[in-house]
């Protein structure tokens, strides 16, 4: 158990902000205080390994890598019911945090100066790399308007509304009736995703059998969810949301009344990704259809009349369509110890991914991932990858290649059955409904 008079006794006064490791620990103090008073938890995340043109950035202030985190956020967390603790620690905090090190005002003065032309040279850097992101945004846009009617004209396509000329090659039968327009397109496109395909059980397939497009957009005033105080705030004083939204478009079907379901990811920083918060459509599933939950029963006790009817309860279980159903950011009022954060971050972190693989691999490239092409050139950049790890143990005179050659050869295994259109596994069939 931590000693909070202790820490209170132990905070750093000025004299303190010389050190660098005391600097160092107030930084992060102030970041976990600031997640504590707003019981919102900053979740910084890493753009997903899935993705080739985002590199993952390795840890700031690895030097630092002796600070002990876990303790720190077990002492934050009692801090929970102590509000004038966290007044006089943020205060504290406040006053402390952007204080110099010491550390370049110890430098020789020839040093500090050249110190001080790299600053320069940085901030024009910096400023130059701000027209960078802005030109980046809004070359982003213009090609979203190109893109759009190709993504409508192949929503068309896969739902029968336009046709494209064709003949029958060699071995068809030109008198064997087509279906409509491409079935199962987006079920196979994101069962063939190793990490969608994860995500997708037998039974959410007969209801993704219905998934007729998916569309992503940038987030807009809108989308915020809007309370009784917020209707009196002037909406000019609003600022534009950031994040994107992801929409999936369902022909009628015996699963759920909704038409669209959509989520929205609502981000701190676009370029360097952050997110806030995330919220999903609440599905209105039809009578006995919710593919989220089982139903368990139990039957009566001995003794019990004939005709009563069996305990049933419903229990939470895999579904692809729990990603409707975000990660919730407790409220003010929440209390989380260190164990319950790290799962909230975790499976932020997870939802994000899901959805940044949606917008940016499975929307712009469907129909290679339909037929199971983009998976193969996924393939090829694994075993790439695998092939230089290889050669760099062999200039480390690595004798162990025997042993690794079995386990490398063995095949990954997962829940989601890939396949389809790429003659694989092909999924189980529905019945009717």
């Amino acid at each position: 158990m931590v000693d909070m008079k202790e820490i209170k006794d132990s905070l750093p006064d000025e004299d303190d902000a010389n050190d660098p490791d005391v600097s160092f620990q107030t930084h992060h103090l102030a970041f976990f205080i600031a997640a504590i008073g707003r019981r919102k938890v900053p979740t910084k995340i890493q753009p997903p390994r899935t993705s080739p043109d985002r590199p993952t950035v390795p840890p700031k202030h690895s030097q630092f890598a002796h600070v002990d985190k876990a303790e720190m956020l077990k002492a934050l967390g009692q801090l929970g019911n102590n509000a004038g603790l966290i007044g006089a620690l943020q205060h504290k905090l406040d006053d402390l945090v952007g204080m110099s090190s010491g550390f370049v005002e110890s430098l020789h003065w020839k040093v500090r100066a050249r110190v001080n032309a790299l600053s320069e040279a940085q901030g024009e850097h910096d400023e130059l790399y701000g027209k960078f992101l802005e030109e980046k945004r809004a070359l982003e846009e213009r090609y979203a308007k190109l893109y759009a009617p190709l993504y409508a004209k192949r929503a068309a396509i896969v739902k029968g509304e336009k046709d494209v000329d064709a003949k029958p090659e060699d071995g068809d039968d030109a008198d064997e009736e087509a279906p409509k327009g491409i079935p199962d397109f987006w079920l196979c496109a994101l069962r063939n995703h190793e990490v969608l395909g994860e995500q997708i059980t037998e039974k959410d397939e007969c209801a993704l059998k219905h998934l007729v497009d998916i569309t992503s957009r940038s987030l807009t005033k809108e989308d915020f969810a809007k309370d009784e105080d917020d209707e009196e705030e002037d909406d000019e004083e609003e600022e534009e949301p950031i994040g994107f939204a992801l929409e999936f478009h369902f022909e009628p079907n015996n699963y759920f009344e909704d038409a669209v379901l959509s989520k929205k990811y609502f981000m701190a920083d676009m370029d360097d990704p952050i997110l806030e918060h995330s919220e999903g459509t609440d599905i209105a599933w039809k009578q006995g259809k919710n593919l989220t939950v089982k139903v368990l029963r139990k039957k009566p006790k001995k003794g019990a009349p004939k005709n009563a009817k069996p305990i049933t309860k419903t229990e939470k279980t895999e579904s692809f369509f729990n990603f409707f159903s975000p990660p919730e950011v407790p409220d003010e009022e929440a209390e989380l110890d260190p164990e319950e954060v790290e799962q909230l971050q975790e499976a932020m972190e997870m939802d994000y991914e899901i959805g940044a693989i949606i917008k940016d691999k499975i929307i712009p490239n469907a129909v290679e991932w339909f037929t199971g092409e983009a998976n193969e050139d996924e393939d090829d950049e694994d075993y790439s990858d695998e092939d230089d790890e290889d050669d760099e143990d062999d200039f480390d005179g690595d004798d162990s290649d025997e042993d690794s050659d079995d386990e490398d050869a063995a095949p990954k295994k997962g829940k989601g059955k890939k396949g389809g259109a790429d003659g694989e596994e092909k999924p189980p069939e529905c019945k009717q409904q």
